[in-house]
């Protein structure tokens, strides 16, 4: 196996090399891993010689859902060819086959964004019908799986953190298992990480759950303090965990890796400031507009009542109901223009102290 097998590092230019060894030099480079990173993920569990590793983890997994276990594992390219109107090319973090025929793809996500469950199904789509030519008989089409690790909560006011999805009535009624669906939200997973290490602190050599073997991994890829601990301290004499701390320590040992990790923490950090921006202007456009429209209101039925009342009194009157109704126009107005930005619906409540129930009847209406 050569070296590029076993560490897929993207092609460095000449430029990237100088700013590699330039970082190097005078400490510029990260001093700690970032394990809910692409590349570690990959590296990690994508390599030829490391896919027990993945099989430990999947058949951890599967045997929380009652899936058959893997006995073994091929890597497949990753890159899907484009196909449809459109010829969009895919690219999966890790596509492997299991003895079973199974077409399997395990992505890992840090984020969650708008488009993030129909990405998911059109993985699901394009792994299902890729072993089909022009013309070939539907029973090569083998049953497909796509796993998705996440380092967000997709489900927050559930507890659990795995989840399956299949073609299924509303009855119950399976209609096939041949594409399936799992979710696993790794920071809910990292619950009884504590109850797991006093355990494995008073025996040596544990004998783990497959349930347990989630949590710990699940806890070791977000970073988990406890996760990290269970894998290089408690866990030593476990044949899997230790193979992973060697893996880390060979990872971490490459200056290149570090340098790729410190590019993709500045480009999320410039991606989030231009996010922040555009929440802001959006913010400052929608209460501008609704203070506007508020003002306007206010004024015209406090202009209205002051005939009655007193001109100067309804004015007054008029001038303050016309700043909380803009105040409140504002928001509603800011939300419209988030929604139409493509903003996840928790950033734009937080964003104009709106409730989430509030931001999806500004959603409804919109569609009306």
């Amino acid at each position: 196996m050569n070296e590029r097998e076993e560490r897929p590092l993207p092609e460095m230019t000449n430029e990237d090399r100088r700013d590699m060894l330039y970082l190097e030099e005078t400490g510029g480079l990260p001093t700690q891993i970032d394990r809910s990173r692409d590349l570690f993920f990959r590296f990690l569990l994508g390599c030829p010689s490391r896919l027990n590793l993945l099989g430990d983890l999947l058949n951890s997994l599967f045997s929380v859902r009652g899936c058959p276990r893997i006995e073994q594992l091929e890597l497949r390219n990753p890159n899907l060819p484009p196909n449809g109107v459109n010829l969009k090319e895919s690219r999966l973090d890790i596509a492997v086959v299991d003895e079973q025929g199974r077409h399997l793809n395990i992505e890992l996500q840090r984020e969650n964004h708008k488009h993030f469950i129909p990405r998911g199904l059109f993985y699901l789509d394009k792994l299902f019908i890729e072993p089909l030519g022009g013309g070939e008989d539907y029973g090569k089409l083998k049953p497909t799986i796509v796993i998705c690790l996440l380092a967000f909560d997709l489900f927050r006011e559930e507890e659990r953190c795995v989840w399956g999805f299949r073609w299924m009535s509303p009855e119950g009624k399976i209609l096939t298992d041949v594409q399936q669906l799992f979710y696993v939200e790794m920071n809910k997973a990292r619950e009884r990480l504590l109850e797991i290490c006093h355990r494995a602190e008073l025996d040596p050599d544990p004998v783990l759950t497959d349930e347990e073997r989630l949590r710990v991994w699940c806890g070791y890829m977000v970073n988990d303090e406890l996760g990290v601990r269970l894998v290089q301290e408690v866990l030593t004499k476990d044949k899997v965990f230790r193979e992973v701390n060697a893996a880390e320590q060979s990872y971490w040992g490459t200056p290149e890796y570090r340098y790729y990790q410190l590019r993709a923490q500045m480009a999320e950090m410039d991606r989030k400031a231009i996010e922040e921006t555009h929440i802001e202007e959006a913010t400052a456009k929608g209460m501008a507009q609704g203070m506007a429209q508020g003002m306007a209101q206010g004024m015209a039925q406090g202009k209205a009542e002051g005939m009655a009342q007193g001109r100067a009194e309804g004015r007054a009157e008029g001038r303050a109901e016309g700043r909380a109704e803009g105040r409140a126009e504002g928001r509603v107005e800011t939300a419209r223009n988030l929604l139409q930005m493509g903003f996840e619906l928790d950033k734009i409540a937080q964003a104009t102290q709106l409730s989430l129930d509030e931001i999806k009847t500004i959603k409804a209406r919109m569609s009306d």
